[in-house]
């Protein structure tokens, strides 16, 4: 008899979870979509102060100074421009980086990590904002959402890192140049020429400080400090973006360089962690044939068999493992609902794989059979009704047995 809190295992609860997710399509926008939002919202928090106030303070302004708050970088500015433009900056990033969210990106998830983490800096070190006040407390738990969902955010190229790092630099570099020329007369000495501008801007980006340009009122000090944070951040992103996988593929060449990646064409892949699988797998390799495993978390039983990490039931995760030109996709889990979502998922790739499920319990036969694989194995069911007629002694054909042990149509009563 099972105890109370057996009936509570999480292990009950998830073909549950998995049965909702697939018929809520939780694959296609969970969570990229709801932290994309979240961090668009962040930006909105910046934006929308500083853009209110602004239109509040310019409508009120006197018309003989109209000319001059339209043209900053020669003549007065009014002082709410020169407060706006740290959180403005950091807004406007942020709604952009949630595009990239959107994508899956891992350098926008990376990005979003660190530009939330200078948000948050400046908006209780450098605003009326209080640790307990809801903009910082919807930043902290807006950080540990992203740091929960890092292994959603995969998606990674060289070159679009490259790409984002120079156009990150060139950005940063602009708006420290517009800034220092717009703050020019809270530095000591001025800043009032061009050359300045990019002088000061990157002798504070690159953190060297020499002391011959100082910040003396309120604002510039606010901006210096924005401009070392987003520096900081971009610079951290960039390296990560562009040298991270150029080393994570030396180190893998060097730890691993027996397990190389094969070309994904015509080869077999299987799902699950089961001892079918395994023996499946290490039978398929005896033949010399290549196969690829999709597993949760990495285990060294597979032999020289490539490993996928991630959610077999995820059209991502199955695209990256190839399924779209592969011979085969066997579902071998331990677990039948996991099974048949892996087929519900590869029909909606449109593959020409064939497509073989493992059904361990035998009230569950007739719903595998519903979502049409072309094989089925049922080695614990079969297994007993061969049994069953040899013990019975019924005679046992071959070729029916064959038929019945992998042909979907079969009947088993």
């Amino acid at each position: 008899m099972r105890s109370p809190s057996d009936l509570f295992h999480p292990s009950h609860f998830q073909p549950a979870f998995r049965r909702l997710a697939h018929r809520v399509r939780l694959d296609l926008w969970f969570p990229h979509l709801p932290l994309a939002c979240a961090v668009g919202g962040a930006g909105a928090l910046a934006l929308v102060p500083t853009i209110r106030h602004f239109l509040y303070e310019y409508f009120h302004l006197r018309l003989s100074e109209l000319f001059n708050a339209l043209h900053p970088l020669t003549a007065g500015v009014p002082e709410v421009v020169l407060s706006g433009v740290p959180n403005a900056a950091i807004g406007w990033l942020q709604i952009f980086i949630a595009i990239g969210l959107l994508l899956r990106s891992r350098l926008a998830w990376i990005s979003a990590l660190l530009i939330a983490l200078a948000q948050l800096a400046l908006a209780v070190g450098y605003t009326h904002y209080s640790w307990h006040s809801s903009t910082a407390l919807y930043l902290v738990a807006l950080l540990c959402a992203l740091s929960v969902a890092g292994r959603a955010f995969q998606r990674s190229s060289l070159a679009a890192g490259t790409l984002f790092a120079l156009a990150a630099t060139g950005l940063l570099l602009a708006y420290g140049v517009l800034g220092s020329l717009i703050l020019g007369q809270g530095f000591t000495p001025p800043i009032e020429t061009f050359q300045q501008a990019v002088y000061f801007t990157v002798v504070t980006m690159s953190t060297v400080g020499y002391g011959d340009i100082l910040p003396k009122s309120d604002d510039a000090r606010l901006f210096v400090v924005s401009l070392i944070i987003v520096g900081l951040s971009v610079f951290v992103t960039s390296i990560t973006a562009v040298i991270g996988p150029l080393v994570q593929g030396r180190l893998s060449r060097i730890i691993s360089p027996e397990r190389k990646r094969m070309k994904r064409i015509d080869h077999f892949i299987i799902a699950g962690d089961g001892a079918l699988a395994r023996n499946t797998a290490r039978e398929l390799l005896a033949r010399d044939r290549p196969v690829l495993v999709i597993l949760d978390e990495e285990v060294a039983a597979f032999g020289d068999a490539e490993i996928v990490i991630g959610d077999p039931t995820d059209l991502d995760v199955l695209r990256r493992a190839g399924a779209e030109t592969a011979r085969a996709v066997l579902a071998l889990s331990n677990d039948d609902a996991e099974n048949a979502f892996v087929i519900l998922a590869l029909r909606e790739l449109a593959t020409d794989a064939k497509k073989v499920a493992a059904v361990s319990n035998r009230k569950n036969l007739e719903r595998v059979r519903r979502v049409q694989p072309d094989m089925i194995l049922a080695p614990n069911v079969f297994g007993g009704e061969v049994l069953a007629m040899a013990l019975t002694d019924e005679k046992i054909d071959g070729a029916s047995l064959v038929e019945r042990f992998l042909d979907v149509n079969a009947q088993h009563n």
